[in-house]
Protein backbone atom coordinates (compact mmCIF):
# COMPACT_ATOMS: atom_id res chain seq x y z
CA UNK A 1 0.00 0.00 0.00
CA UNK A 2 2.89 2.33 0.68
CA UNK A 3 3.98 1.98 -2.96
CA UNK A 4 0.46 2.64 -4.30
CA UNK A 5 -0.02 5.69 -2.09
CA UNK A 6 3.37 7.23 -2.90
CA UNK A 7 3.96 10.22 -3.09
CA UNK A 8 0.64 11.27 -1.53
CA UNK A 9 0.33 12.29 2.11
CA UNK A 10 -2.60 13.58 4.17
CA UNK A 11 -3.11 17.29 3.45
CA UNK A 12 -4.60 19.87 5.82
CA UNK A 13 -7.57 21.58 4.16
CA UNK A 14 -6.16 24.97 5.17
CA UNK A 15 -3.23 24.42 2.75
CA UNK A 16 -5.46 23.72 -0.28
CA UNK A 17 -5.81 26.58 -2.76
CA UNK A 18 -9.23 27.55 -4.09
CA UNK A 19 -10.27 25.87 -7.32
CA UNK A 20 -13.17 25.95 -9.75
CA UNK A 21 -14.69 22.69 -8.48
CA UNK A 22 -14.32 19.87 -5.99
CA UNK A 23 -14.69 16.46 -7.66
CA UNK A 24 -15.48 13.45 -5.45
CA UNK A 25 -15.08 10.10 -7.18
CA UNK A 26 -17.45 7.19 -6.58
CA UNK A 27 -16.57 4.16 -4.51
CA UNK A 28 -18.12 5.00 -1.15
CA UNK A 29 -21.51 3.27 -0.98
CA UNK A 30 -22.92 -0.23 -0.50
CA UNK A 31 -26.53 -1.32 -0.61
CA UNK A 32 -27.60 -3.58 2.25
CA UNK A 33 -30.86 -5.32 3.05
CA UNK A 34 -33.42 -6.67 0.62
CA UNK A 35 -36.33 -5.23 -1.30
CA UNK A 36 -38.28 -2.65 0.73
CA UNK A 37 -35.76 -2.97 3.58
CA UNK A 38 -32.74 -2.09 1.45
CA UNK A 39 -30.73 1.00 2.34
CA UNK A 40 -27.50 2.58 1.21
CA UNK A 41 -24.62 2.73 3.68
CA UNK A 42 -21.10 4.07 3.50
CA UNK A 43 -18.44 1.50 2.78
CA UNK A 44 -15.84 4.17 3.40
CA UNK A 45 -17.03 7.74 3.99
CA UNK A 46 -13.62 9.47 3.69
CA UNK A 47 -14.16 10.74 0.14
CA UNK A 48 -17.63 12.08 0.90
CA UNK A 49 -16.66 13.90 4.09
CA UNK A 50 -13.50 15.32 2.52
CA UNK A 51 -15.66 16.83 -0.24
CA UNK A 52 -18.09 18.22 2.35
CA UNK A 53 -15.27 19.71 4.42
CA UNK A 54 -13.64 21.27 1.34
CA UNK A 55 -16.88 22.92 0.16
CA UNK A 56 -17.73 24.09 3.68
CA UNK A 57 -14.32 25.76 3.87
CA UNK A 58 -15.05 27.45 0.52
CA UNK A 59 -12.24 25.82 -1.44
CA UNK A 60 -14.48 25.93 -4.54
CA UNK A 61 -17.92 27.22 -5.44
CA UNK A 62 -19.26 23.87 -6.68
CA UNK A 63 -19.15 20.28 -5.51
CA UNK A 64 -19.39 17.46 -8.06
CA UNK A 65 -20.15 13.82 -7.28
CA UNK A 66 -19.73 11.14 -9.92
CA UNK A 67 -22.70 8.85 -10.53
CA UNK A 68 -20.88 5.55 -10.29
CA UNK A 69 -22.99 2.55 -11.17
CA UNK A 70 -21.57 -0.83 -12.14
CA UNK A 71 -23.49 -2.90 -14.71
CA UNK A 72 -24.28 -5.63 -12.19
CA UNK A 73 -25.86 -3.00 -9.92
CA UNK A 74 -28.28 -1.46 -12.43
CA UNK A 75 -31.12 -1.62 -9.90
CA UNK A 76 -29.10 0.61 -7.52
CA UNK A 77 -29.40 4.38 -7.49
CA UNK A 78 -26.18 5.85 -8.98
CA UNK A 79 -23.89 6.83 -6.14
CA UNK A 80 -23.64 10.54 -6.92
CA UNK A 81 -27.37 11.05 -6.33
CA UNK A 82 -27.19 9.37 -2.93
CA UNK A 83 -24.21 11.51 -1.94
CA UNK A 84 -25.86 14.70 -3.18
CA UNK A 85 -28.94 13.99 -1.06
CA UNK A 86 -26.75 13.31 1.99
CA UNK A 87 -24.78 16.52 1.41
CA UNK A 88 -28.01 18.53 1.21
CA UNK A 89 -29.29 16.85 4.39
CA UNK A 90 -26.10 18.04 6.11
CA UNK A 91 -26.81 21.62 5.08
CA UNK A 92 -24.35 21.98 2.21
CA UNK A 93 -25.39 24.94 0.11
CA UNK A 94 -24.28 26.08 -3.29
CA UNK A 95 -24.23 24.10 -6.48
CA UNK A 96 -23.95 20.33 -6.05
CA UNK A 97 -23.68 18.62 -9.42
CA UNK A 98 -23.85 14.95 -10.36
CA UNK A 99 -22.37 13.46 -13.53
CA UNK A 100 -24.12 11.10 -15.88
CA UNK A 101 -23.83 7.39 -15.01
CA UNK A 102 -20.24 6.16 -15.09
CA UNK A 103 -18.61 2.78 -14.55
CA UNK A 104 -14.91 3.54 -14.12
CA UNK A 105 -12.39 6.28 -13.49
CA UNK A 106 -11.88 7.05 -17.16
CA UNK A 107 -15.63 7.56 -17.64
CA UNK A 108 -15.65 9.78 -14.56
CA UNK A 109 -12.97 12.02 -16.09
CA UNK A 110 -14.90 12.28 -19.37
CA UNK A 111 -18.21 12.99 -17.62
CA UNK A 112 -16.69 15.89 -15.66
CA UNK A 113 -15.80 17.55 -18.99
CA UNK A 114 -19.52 17.75 -19.71
CA UNK A 115 -20.12 19.75 -16.52
CA UNK A 116 -17.18 22.18 -16.38
CA UNK A 117 -14.83 23.63 -18.99
CA UNK A 118 -11.53 22.03 -19.91
CA UNK A 119 -8.62 23.77 -18.15
CA UNK A 120 -10.76 24.23 -15.04
CA UNK A 121 -8.92 23.79 -11.77
CA UNK A 122 -10.28 20.94 -9.70
CA UNK A 123 -9.62 19.50 -6.28
CA UNK A 124 -9.75 15.77 -6.93
CA UNK A 125 -10.89 13.67 -3.97
CA UNK A 126 -10.29 9.93 -3.98
CA UNK A 127 -8.48 7.22 -2.04
CA UNK A 128 -4.72 7.67 -1.81
CA UNK A 129 -4.01 4.32 -3.48
CA UNK A 130 -6.23 5.38 -6.41
CA UNK A 131 -4.97 8.96 -6.75
CA UNK A 132 -2.07 8.37 -9.16
CA UNK A 133 -4.30 6.81 -11.82
CA UNK A 134 -7.12 9.28 -11.20
CA UNK A 135 -4.89 12.33 -11.41
CA UNK A 136 -3.34 11.01 -14.62
CA UNK A 137 -6.76 10.52 -16.26
CA UNK A 138 -8.14 13.91 -15.23
CA UNK A 139 -5.00 15.70 -16.40
CA UNK A 140 -5.30 13.85 -19.74
CA UNK A 141 -8.78 15.41 -20.06
CA UNK A 142 -7.25 18.87 -19.66
CA UNK A 143 -7.99 19.68 -16.01
CA UNK A 144 -5.59 21.39 -13.62
CA UNK A 145 -5.66 18.91 -10.75
CA UNK A 146 -4.96 19.48 -7.10
CA UNK A 147 -4.97 16.02 -5.54
CA UNK A 148 -6.70 15.63 -2.18
CA UNK A 149 -6.00 12.03 -1.17
CA UNK A 150 -7.97 10.35 1.61
CA UNK A 151 -8.64 6.81 2.83
CA UNK A 152 -4.99 5.94 3.43
CA UNK A 153 -4.42 2.19 3.81
CA UNK A 154 -0.71 1.99 4.58
CA UNK A 155 -0.19 1.20 8.25
CA UNK A 156 3.02 1.52 10.24
CA UNK A 157 3.10 -1.51 12.52
CA UNK A 158 5.63 -3.30 14.63
CA UNK A 159 6.51 -6.69 13.21
CA UNK A 160 5.36 -9.58 15.35
CA UNK A 161 4.67 -13.28 14.98
CA UNK A 162 1.17 -12.42 13.70
CA UNK A 163 2.71 -10.44 10.83
CA UNK A 164 3.69 -13.72 9.18
CA UNK A 165 0.34 -15.46 9.44
CA UNK A 166 -2.12 -15.33 6.54
CA UNK A 167 -5.00 -12.92 7.02
CA UNK A 168 -8.04 -11.78 5.09
CA UNK A 169 -6.87 -8.17 5.54
CA UNK A 170 -3.50 -8.92 3.92
CA UNK A 171 -5.21 -10.77 1.06
CA UNK A 172 -7.53 -7.80 0.52
CA UNK A 173 -4.58 -5.38 0.43
CA UNK A 174 -2.73 -7.64 -2.05
CA UNK A 175 -5.83 -7.83 -4.25
CA UNK A 176 -6.18 -4.03 -4.15
CA UNK A 177 -2.46 -3.64 -5.05
CA UNK A 178 -2.70 -5.99 -8.05
CA UNK A 179 -5.96 -4.48 -9.33
CA UNK A 180 -4.73 -0.90 -9.06
CA UNK A 181 -1.49 -1.72 -10.87
CA UNK A 182 -3.40 -3.44 -13.67
CA UNK A 183 -5.58 -0.31 -14.00
CA UNK A 184 -2.53 1.96 -14.12
CA UNK A 185 -0.85 -0.19 -16.76
CA UNK A 186 -4.02 -0.39 -18.87
CA UNK A 187 -4.49 3.38 -18.99
CA UNK A 188 -0.79 4.06 -19.63
CA UNK A 189 -0.87 1.65 -22.59
CA UNK A 190 -4.21 2.59 -24.13
CA UNK A 191 -4.70 6.30 -23.45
Amino acid sequence: MKKLEHPYKPIPISSVKESDAIVVLSGNINKVGVKEHAIYEFDDPDRFFAGINLINQQKADKLIFTAGQMTWREHWTPEGYILKDRAISLGVSGPILVTEKVQNTYEESVAIKKLIPINSSIILVTSAFHMSRSQYLFEKQGFNVTPFPVDFRYEIRDISFLSFLPSAHALNQTTRFIRENIGRLYYKLFL
